[in-house]
């Protein structure tokens, strides 16, 4: 039992080291609309579509295959004051406010593109000279060393840069997943005493959790991550049941329901920073082959061999 846990947490760390980890501050803005139904009748919206700036951050983790889970905070705004004194005429005569910034909690999952180069490195058609020299040297009396060498140092060093010169790129990532907002107010409707009016407040808007869905653009060059551009779209799942206000007309009761929806989009804009340290670049080495031969007798010769190799 105990090997097989230790097996098990050797190949976890095994996957979390070839695992890639980010952080992503991003700034941006959130456009939401805030809908209220009354008595079943149709929903209207009423302060339209509310703009607001939002900032946020988030926890990438990617596998090799380039997809995995993510958590991230994020501010919102989507919660309407709305105030009446008659349920029965609170279609028409009411007013309205915008509600405090709250913070919410995303989580969900990732699927990223490979790179998408905007333009493809050419091809060079033209074939290096590489020389192939052979040296017999005389090293002592009935020795000789044979020195055996071929490369170009300069064309190396140009094919190593073109490699590593990819020019620019943007992977494609859609994403799916939740937010929560932990604190949210207690209470749906509030009621106010104004002299010997009694006045309602609903809020509209409050809702616990609802459902996310994306598409992000994140921009590079050659192995740099450079910059994200997201969109999304939200849809309000939880904590938006009817709410019921019960008045009097004379002696004769009168129930009125509220329900509330929230759905909306934003556009954030953010910079990866990686977590994960970047691994050293392993030096290719030139390793040179020795021969030696033994001549008959004693003599100084240089025999130098000198031929084309073609890359």
């Amino acid at each position: 039992m105990r090997s097989a846990i230790l097996l098990c947490v050797f190949v976890l760390f095994g996957y979390l080291t070839n695992a890639q980890f980010s952080i992503l501050p991003k700034v941006g803005f959130e456009n939401s609309l805030t809908s209220v139904e009354m008595n079943g009748f149709s929903s209207f919206s009423p302060t339209g579509y509310n703009l607001s700036p939002q900032a946020g951050v988030r926890l990438d983790y990617k596998n090799k295959q380039l997809h995995g889970p993510f958590i991230g905070l994020a501010t919102t705004r989507s919660i309407v004051k709305f105030n009446f004194s008659d349920p029965a005429t609170a279609i028409s005569a009411n007013s309205t406010s915008r509600g405090s910034v709250q913070l919410r909690l995303e989580g969900g999952y990732q699927v990223s593109t490979k790179p998408i180069y905007f333009k493809k490195a050419g091809s060079s058609n033209k074939s290096s000279e590489i020389y192939s020299q052979q040296n017999l040297e005389r090293t002592s009396c009935g020795k000789y060393m044979m020195r055996r060498s071929c490369g170009n140092k300069a064309a190396s060093a140009a094919k190593a840069k073109a490699a590593a010169d990819k020019g620019s790129w943007v992977r494609i990532q859609p994403s799916v997943g939740v937010a929560y907002i932990p604190f949210s107010p207690s209470s749906d409707i509030n009621t106010k005493m104004q002299g010997t009016q009694t006045t309602y407040e609903y809020n509209a808007g409050n809702w616990k959790t609802a459902l996310l869905g994306g598409i992000g653009f994140e921009f590079g060059k050659n192995d740099q991550r450079t910059i994200m551009l997201s969109f999304n779209y939200l849809k309000s799942l939880g904590n938006l049941a009817s709410e019921n206000i019960t008045t009097a007309s004379g002696s004769k009761p009168i129930n009125t329901q509220l329900q509330s929806n929230v759905s909306g989009w934003n556009v954030n804009l953010g910079i990866p920073i990686s977590l994960n340290k970047k691994k050293p670049v392993a030096k290719t080495e030139v390793i040179e082959k020795k021969k030696y031969t033994e001549e008959k007798r004693c003599g100084q010769y240089r025999i130098q061999y000198r031929s084309r190799c073609m890359q």
